[in-house]
């Protein structure tokens, strides 16, 4: 990871949303972790999200995240390959690592909006956003919204991304749809063409990326990171290879099982223990379960 990426290649392709080896004591395996990165960049990924929803990203300190950011970019992890996941309730913490993700050179930042009060109004979530921007102010930070209802349980609508992306053209740059919204996706484009779309739901890469989408973030990618970078160039070029039937396959099988676990599970049988903790309240899968989902996949 320590070429330098071109700039057409920044902000596109396929990005991992990265699972986080742990030892016994919960705590951050680096060394296990830049080896993964290393190997998922090697076989085709843009880059890497720590610390999003996939990296149980709220189950870990403000202060774990930015010491995890130091110890990626000391062990040659090329920070233009990083975006940093933001999922905080405190606009101090999103702040702090914002800065933080700056102080590193990383690509991006892909920030949740505040998600313990719901049905609030727009304003209160765009107020959100702009008290990190403006406390942060730094001009050189990039912004990807992160829309993903299903877990934050507060949507962004056109309304809340073009209001911010008006008022910071050059910091909100992008989006994230982790909730399979294409509807969102083609009004967000109707009216912010260059907007830059990431999309959360596999299978629905290609056909976003024909859209105008400019590629994923995915937690499937930790285990078959040439699949889904498949998925990605069959959106740009329909003479490619179609992984489409392949994916449809793996999904139906995984949706058998809670998500993040059995795509850890997978992980771990490929490079060791240090991939079977969670931070509860996530656990791993059982014994019987791990068995009956490497033979589905076997």
């Amino acid at each position: 990871m320590n070429e330098i990426p071109s700039e057409s290649s920044l902000f596109s392709g396929v990005y991992v949303a990265t699972l986080i080896p742990m030892r016994a004591d919960l705590s951050i395996d680096y060394e296990e972790l830049v080896a993964h990165c290393n190997d998922l960049v090697k076989r085709g990924c843009s880059g890497i999200v720590l610390f999003g929803t996939t990296g149980e990203g709220p189950s870990f300190s403000v202060e774990e995240r930015k010491q995890a950011i130091k110890a990626l970019v000391v062990s040659g992890i090329n920070p233009r390959r990083i975006i940093l996941g933001i999922c905080c309730t405190a606009i101090k913490d999103a702040v702090d690592l914002a800065r933080a993700a700056l102080e590193a050179y990383c690509l991006g930042v892909l920030v949740v909006p505040p998600f313990f009060y719901k049905s609030v109004e727009d304003e209160g979530v765009i107020s959100f956003y702009r008290e990190i921007i403006q406390r942060v102010c730094n001009p050189d930070l990039r912004m990807i919204l992160y829309h993903i209802p299903q877990f934050s349980g507060v949507p962004l609508n056109s309304n809340i991304i073009q209001s911010l992306h008006k008022e910071f053209p050059d910091i909100v740059i992008g989006m994230k749809d982790s909730e399979g919204n294409i509807s969102l996706i083609k009004q967000v484009l109707k009216h912010l063409p260059d907007f830059k779309i990431f999309v959360g739901r596999e299978p629905l890469l290609s056909e976003a990326v024909q859209l105008g989408a400019i590629g994923a973030v995915s937690g499937i990618a930790n285990v078959y990171p040439e699949l889904i970078c498949s998925l990605y160039e069959y959106g740009k070029d329909r003479r490619k290879h179609d992984s489409n039937g392949e994916l449809k396959h793996l999904m139906e099988t995984l949706r058998e099982y809670p998500i993040f676990p059995a795509l850890k599970n997978l992980v771990e049988k490929k490079r060791g223990s240090s991939w079977h903790a969670f931070r509860p309240p996530l656990l791993p899968l059982e014994s019987e379960q791990s068995r009956n989902l490497l033979k589905a996949l076997s």
